[in-house]
């Protein structure tokens, strides 16, 4: 488990926040904001991008990838965080994050700053990203209409698909050459729909090793 809980707790002091206004600027309790500063309970990347905007500091500053330069060995190239795997399929329990970080190209860390690499796991989408693809994320960047983005469906569900807002409905489409992955309509006016949450744009993206188009 990344022992990320000091960041968290720097960053909240150097606001002059207690645990306690942390805890409501993300929706949730003073004890479990101590958990994570002593780093009792690992923090979902969900609540990892809340932490982020609320604090007003980097993800990579909080995996304590920041405050030190960190050059990969091909030179030219920063480490930015790498979560685990996003599903391009069917939603399923959401982003594992891990203490792995991917060199990434100098010009895309300073485009992307926030930004966090996924694994594609699952066939849905790889007209696109084919499985095993790593996929940049930028939870800063708007996401429009036709934007491909990570979407959480029931809390801790997550997906990557093409985002289409049609009125009170979100669609979420998949780009795959497997005609069995069709369309999801979620009416937000059906009290029965599970919560869609908008996580970030899919910006950038690396090809398996090995695969060929």
């Amino acid at each position: 488990m990344p022992s990320y809980g000091y960041k968290i707790s720097e960053a909240r002091l150097a606001k002059g926040w207690s645990q306690t206004e942390l805890a409501k600027k993300i929706g949730t309790t003073q004890q479990q904001i101590a958990r994570y500063e002593s780093n009792e309970n690992d923090v979902k990347a969900s609540v990892l991008i809340k932490l982020s905007n609320a604090l007003d500091v980097t993800i990579s500053y909080l995996l304590g990838l920041a405050g030190t330069v960190q050059t990969a060995k091909d030179g030219g190239s920063r480490l930015m965080p790498l979560f685990g795997n996003i599903s391009a399929g069917t939603p399923r329990e959401a982003l594992c994050i891990s203490d792995s970080h991917h060199a990434t190209e100098e010009s895309l860390y300073r485009s992307h700053p926030n930004g966090f690499w996924l694994t594609v796991s699952g066939n849905s989408m790889n007209r696109l990203f084919p499985d095993g693809s790593l996929v940049l994320i930028d939870p800063d960047e708007e996401v429009r209409n036709g934007d491909v983005a990570v979407v959480f469906v029931n809390g801790d569900d997550a997906t990557l698909k093409r985002i289409y807002h049609e009125g009170d409905s979100i669609r979420l489409h998949p780009e795959s050459y497997d005609p069995e992955y069709r369309d999801r309509v979620i009416d937000a006016t059906d009290p029965d729909a599970p919560e869609v949450r908008v996580i970030g744009k899919a910006v950038s993206y690396t090809a398996p090793e090995g695969w060929r188009a």
